[in-house]
């Protein structure tokens, strides 16, 4: 049901932008009110994108409901504009508790000194003009829903020197988070500004407060270049509508270990960039604009207290330390692979590649590189177009991986005949160009794939009888038999028994809400305490809580009160899981 909804949310998503995008294209670029503009350097540096802003106190200029995922944190920007002029704000963002915030901001447009006179021969006089935006503001988490609101309430000065005048104006906001797949998020928000609004009298004047509609979403996905990676790739997209004109903002930013921040966006024919730096508690946010005259910088400094020690993640990065320090060999394994891979030596980075994969199934890395190579390899040799060389180099490494020796000794003899053959491609030939050699390797790979299957299809088997925790101790089985006995189909094996323990978890899941009454029987059979393999499938859920992979931890915790109900740590784990979105 979740996942149905998630997808719903998706093609909305992109319904909306592809029917609105060319309509408010056209009305883009036009001259913005005063509270038409944020205060937020991170919002700007994304193209003045909501979600790039999360983090940040003065988003609730923006959108009061998304004070909620932001922690205490007080913030100050200074925006540098033509001639003298600036903008300036602070804001402040604080939790009541679990579900409620307080948030106070104040922004100033200031046109600087600005010299005058009454005609050509009057002396000058020096004078500035002002406005200005308090805002009051509250947000909460309607738990039921997974739902955020918020509400501002705002008091507006105009200083326009011989004019002055005051209103007060109301904000709402709405906010969701949803996880699409896993890790992958989807964020949404939508606010009105001004809904509530007096006009502005400036003495015998009056001037329009804008109605400003904003909808916005945010796509965050996850990068697993490192084993130690919580990096982040987010696509932001925001259409705004002001009175009866719209706007299509749209942002990137690319994030680094939730500390450092790289921002590009576009709005209104403007096309922006910035940086973003944790340090400690302090985070420095830059950006500026492409599209203007001088290059107007525009930096925010933010503190941020009060988070709660996490004593759960704090378990979780020790787990992960010793995972690192433990994966050192592997690492540096995993780089001479990538050097190979780099110098288009692909026999030797696979064979480097999949000793790493079996050995260490949390280093998801070198699973990409695997996948790389086999892929270039399958389309370099149907490539028709391909020089002979590369296309005899692919064959004889498909041939080679499917124990076809014969077959890739052939297809080598063709690859040295045009290119005259390079190191690598030799000391493979040797390894099976002499006949005695080539049978032991046949007859080796013969047996030790036939003992794998053996092992995999007893798993199968398990599988289908619906003993899920059977089934995840005979695949572990397989890994570890492959882990001992490398060889030409490690990989595929080792893939296809760790997808079956994913199965696994997932019906273990399922059992644990409704058992059917014929399984009764052999689902206590096979609840049986086993503290060794419940603490080890612990400990593989506290990494995957480190880098962030919330989803599979709880797969792995729930796992492991399957193994053992005794085990406190992972009832406290899960229960923390599922209330992470209310942090």
């Amino acid at each position: 049901m979740q996942n149905t909804y998630n997808k719903i949310i998706l093609a909305l998503l992109l319904l909306l932008l592809i029917f609105q995008a060319k309509e408010i294209y056209g009305y883009s670029g036009r001259r913005k009110h005063f509270l038409s503009h944020g205060p937020s350097v991170a919002a700007f540096g994304a193209g003045e994108t909501v979600f790039s802003a999360y983090t940040d106190p003065s988003v609730l200029q923006y959108n009061p409901a998304l004070m909620s995922f932001a922690a205490n944190a007080v913030s100050v920007s200074r925006f540098n504009l033509f001639e003298g002029s600036s903008y300036n704000s602070a804001a402040l963002a604080f939790r009541l508790c679990k579900k409620f915030y307080l948030g106070l901001s104040a922004s100033n447009l200031a046109s600087g000194n600005i010299e005058i006179r009454e005609h050509i021969y009057a002396l000058e006089k020096i004078i500035s003009v002002n406005s200005w935006n308090y805002v009051f503001s509250f947000s909460g988490f309607v738990e039921s829903l997974a739902v955020m609101y918020g509400l501002n309430v705002k008091y507006v000065y105009f200083d326009m020197y011989l004019k002055k005048g005051s209103t007060y104006c109301c904000d709402f906001g709405l906010a969701k988070e949803v996880f699409l797949v896993d890790t992958i998020k989807i964020k949404t928000a939508f606010s009105v500004q001004n809904f509530i609004s007096n006009k502005l009298k400036l003495d015998y004047t009056f001037a329009e407060i804008p109605l400003i509609c904003r909808f916005s979403s945010a796509f965050v996905l996850p990068t697993y270049y490192r084993f130690t990676s919580k990096d982040t790739f987010n696509i932001y997209v925001d259409l705004k509508y002001e009175d009866s004109f719209g706007d299509f903002c749209v942002g990137l930013s690319y994030i680094f270990a939730e500390k450092y921040a790289l921002r590009t966006g576009y709005y209104s024919r403007h096309i922006t960039f910035g940086a973003g730096a944790d340090f400690y508690m302090f985070t420095l946010d830059y950006a500026a604009d492409f599209s203007e005259i001088d290059l107007i910088n525009r930096f925010m400094l933010t503190y941020k207290w009060g988070k709660k020690c996490d004593a759960l993640l704090k378990e979780a990065k020790i787990a992960l330390d010793e995972e690192i320090s433990s994966m050192k060999i592997a690492q540096e394994e995993f780089k001479k692979a990538k050097e190979l891979y780099n110098k288009k030596e692909y026999l030797k980075a696979t064979d480097k590649l999949s000793k790493v994969i079996v050995s260490y199934p949390n280093f998801e890395s070198p699973n990409h590189f695997y996948n790389d190579i086999i892929t270039l390899m399958n389309n370099n040799a149907n490539d028709k177009n391909l020089n002979f060389a590369d296309k005899y180099y692919a064959k004889a490494y498909i041939q080679y991986y499917n124990a076809n020796y014969k077959e890739a000794l052939n297809e080598w003899t063709k690859y040295i005949a045009f290119s005259g053959g390079k190191a690598e491609v030799f000391e493979y030939k040797d390894k099976i160009d002499n006949i005695l050699k080539l049978k032991e390797m046949e007859d080796r790979e013969k047996e030790i794939t036939l003992k794998v299957q053996k092992l995999f299809q007893e798993g199968i088997e398990l599988y289908t009888l619906k003993k899920w925790i059977h089934c995840i101790k005979k695949m572990e089985s397989v890994d570890k038999f492959i882990s001992n006995n490398n060889f030409s189909k490690s990989v595929e094996f080792y893939n296809k028994a760790k997808e079956y323990i994913n199965k696994c978890v997932i019906e273990l899941s399922n059992d644990a809400l409704v058992v059917d009454s014929n399984d009764k029987e052999s689902l206590r059979e096979e609840v049986k305490y086993d503290e060794v393999t419940s603490e080890k499938k612990y400990r593989e859920g506290l990494v995957l809580y480190a880098q962030g992979k919330y989803y599979q931890a709880s797969r792995m915790w729930e796992l492991t009160l399957r193994l053992n109900p005794n085990h406190k740590k992972a009832k406290i784990a899960l229960h923390r899981i599922k209330k992470i979105k209310l942090e």
